[in-house]
């Protein structure tokens, strides 16, 4: 990453989070005029704020434009909402692990198939509860709500 540094202080940044800032590209020939977004941070080693280059690579100048600069560069907003996700507190690296989207999604189907099988036994019993008709058109709750997980499950399953 390149590292400008910019040495103003921000009053109100937390030194140990990383922040989204508009930046201006660099002046550069063939270049389009455009408000990149760039990764603010302090750098202690120069005690001292700065920007890297925009989201999408490009060079930028250093230091962010005022709040409110509107983002011109189509690739740094189609980045935004990926780094919004992955600067804010309490983000885990794992959250965007494709490995433990999918370990996550079969243990929903698995429970999702348990509540399916219990829905089914406890409606089919009286004494474990049977049909009510509390649902929509007087209707079986309970079996309204299996069906539109089972729905679910199929349409995303």
């Amino acid at each position: 990453m390149t590292v400008n540094v910019h040495l103003g202080d921000e009053e109100g940044l937390d030194r140990s989070r990383r922040y989204l800032k508009p930046v201006a590209s660099l002046d550069l020939p063939a270049h389009p005029d455009e408000v990149h977004l760039a990764v603010y941070e302090w750098l202690p080693q120069f005690e001292a704020w700065a920007t890297g280059p925009g989201l999408c690579g490009s060079s930028t100048m250093q230091g962010p434009l005022p709040e409110g600069a509107e983002v011109t560069c189509v690739k740094c907003r189609e980045w935004r909402p990926r780094y919004e996700r992955m600067l804010a507190p309490g983000y885990r690296p794992e959250d965007d692990d494709p490995e433990v989207l999918r370990k996550q999604v079969e243990a929903s189907r698995a429970l999702l198939g348990e509540f399916l099988a219990l829905a089914d036994v406890t409606h089919r019993y009286a004494s474990m509860g049977g049909h009510d008709v509390l649902g929509e058109n007087l209707s079986c709750s309970g079996c309204e709500l299996a069906r539109r997980v089972r729905e679910h499950l199929e349409e995303y399953g």
